[in-house]
């Protein structure tokens, strides 16, 4: 083992970081109290931001591109509120690993002239800057995936998606925190340190794009791209009251992704974006397909993004509150069970549907997860004597976990085969359910059986892992808020197992109060577009 190295290299870095803010946009004291929970106000409050930024940050991003095509607005003024806006966000809940912010108005500057010049576009996307998480690579800044060690990883070449998104005329500003080895729903690393959840910071952001959350979150981007292997993407957007979709894998380009573990094929990683919107999922979607991924990346499925397909009925829509494995807190279900009555009172079929052997999923995903023994991760700690933050210590200090034979490693893509048939046949018998006497449109379930958690604790995974098993695309939604007089724990209800107790004991009611309520929309593989154009359905009848 090396020696304790990262602690020196953890200073540089978070250093050489926060000197990249300018002092003009530095927070008061007043501003920095770290026992204050909800710091949602700050932006607004801080005197930093110009009521003109103020209102280019709060808008979606279809929004934004709107007025920046019209001429209404520039992209220089756009890219100047979100530099200004991340940077506080970032003094307030740490969720950024690279700032480029001269860089990025440099390249406003240019595409306005540009514009001027000529009254014509670089695409869909100009001038709107975005965030990208922390290992997606971008020329020329760090993809350190958490780790000390790799502190001065400087990929020379963008992500195809990344390409995808300069090409349309996008501003990457800034790049995003995710924890250490990437294998866990809290963002926290010895690198870059601990990132919280704006809405309460004595909660988790998720992960591991918790950086895009809670920048996001903040209003400090438009649009971030995220990664999910096991909820990455969906988990982080329902902490932070976001929208986004973990597509189909491969819908969209993961070519140039620094990765810890390469080579693992049995539950491969999607990339999708993290919004304020679902037309602004969708708009990314489409940039991202345009571009035909495919004719760079062999692993792209080679199928353009198609409009939104009209659906002409009622939704059949599957309704699972539990999986039989850990019983989600209240807040959770009553945002399910809020989002089934506006459903029904819109005229929507909602049926029940039972879960399917989900702890089964689990025990077949997690040595997948781990098929080397989680060897490649403790060799790239231990080049700088780093310990694992707790909840993923924890995680990969199961004794059961274990690097996996040839023989082992057959077997469990074995059962993953089995397990997938059997899935969708049961999935496909709704139809003997649903009034249209069709198989449901989509499942409404949670995605994690907490609206965020306190740091530390190691969260059940499985309401999002399963459909990573599965390759079936999910949607987040936001539906509503905790609140402490609503949802009081249930006295009654008896754990079924350690893990249900674990998750039980956990919930307080006031330490919830006021965190996002989301809900996840599960469809079935590569039917994307529709899983969006239903989830479409379920937010207007929701939230609009």
């Amino acid at each position: 083992m090396a020696t304790n190295t990262w602690k020196a290299i953890a200073e540089t870095a978070q250093k050489t970081l926060n000197e990249k803010i300018p002092a003009e946009w530095r927070l008061s004291e007043a501003f920095l109290d770290p026992n204050v929970k909800d710091v949602t106000g700050v932006p607004a409050k801080s005197g930093i931001l110009t009521a003109q930024e103020l209102e280019i940050t709060a808008q979606d991003m279809t929004a934004i591109l709107g007025k920046i095509h019209s001429g209404e607005w520039s992209s220089e003024q756009v890219t100047l509120a979100f530099c200004k806006r991340s940077a506080i966000a970032h003094q307030l809940v740490n969720c950024l690993t690279e700032i480029c912010y001269d860089e990025a108005l440099a390249t406003a500057k240019a595409l306005d002239a540009e514009f001027k010049a000529t009254g014509k576009l670089k695409g869909p996307l100009h001038g709107i800057p975005v965030s990208i998480k922390d290992h997606v690579n971008v020329a020329g800044l760090r993809s350190t995936l958490g780790y000390s060690c790799w502190y001065d990883n400087i990929p020379a070449e963008d992500a195809v998606l990344v390409k995808a998104l300069k090409a349309a005329g996008a501003v990457v500003f800034v790049k995003t925190t995710m924890p250490v080895t990437g294998m866990a729903i809290e963002t926290v690393s010895q690198l870059w340190g601990r990132t919280r959840n704006g809405f309460n910071r004595a909660l988790v952001a998720g992960g591991s794009s918790g950086g895009e959350g809670a920048l996001v979150g903040l209003y400090g981007s438009p649009m971030g791209i995220g990664t999910d292997v096991g909820g990455s993407i969906r988990v982080p957007c329902a902490f932070n009251g976001l929208y986004g979709i973990r597509p189909s894998t491969r819908r969209l380009s993961y070519e140039g992704i620094t990765s810890n573990v390469r080579g693992g094929r049995a539950i491969p990683a999607a990339i999708g974006p993290m919004c304020h919107s679902l037309r602004d999922v969708e708009l990314l979607c489409q940039v991202a397909t345009d571009a035909k991924p495919w004719l760079e990346d062999i692993g792209a499925v080679p199928v353009p993004w198609q409009r939104r397909p009209a659906i002409n009925r009622k939704l059949s829509i599957g309704i699972m509150r539990f999986d039989g494995v850990v019983m989600p807190h209240p807040p959770v279900l009553r945002g399910l069970d809020e989002v089934v009555k506006k459903l029904e009172a819109a005229g929507h079929d909602v049926v029940q549907f039972a879960p399917y052997q989900h702890q089964r999923a689990w025990d077949i995903a997690y040595p997948l997860y781990y098929a080397t023994g989680g060897k490649e991760m403790q060799q790239l700690l231990d080049k700088t004597g780093e310990p694992w933050p707790p909840a993923a210590a924890k995680l990969s200090a199961n004794p059961e976990l274990q690097e996996l034979q040839a023989r082992e490693l057959y077997k469990l893509h074995a059962a993953q085969d089995d397990y997938k048939k059997e899935y969708i046949k049961y999935w496909n018998a709704t139809a003997k359910q649903t009034k249209s006497g069709e198989p449901i449109d989509a499942l409404l379930c949670p995605i994690n059986p907490c609206a965020s958690y306190p740091h530390d604790f190691l969260t059940w995974w499985g309401y999002a892992s399963q459909w990573n098993l599965l390759d079936f695309p999910g949607v987040i939604v936001p539906v509503g808020f905790s609140d402490k007089n609503r949802d009081q724990k249930d006295s009654n209800y008896k754990p079924i197992n350690d893990l249900d107790k674990e998750n039980y004991d956990l919930y307080d009611a006031e330490l919830w109060h006021n965190a996002p309520i989301s809900v996840q929309l599960v469809g079935k593989p590569f039917e994307d577009e529709r899983l969006l154009a239903v989830s479409a359905i379920v937010d207007d009848v929701v939230n609009k």
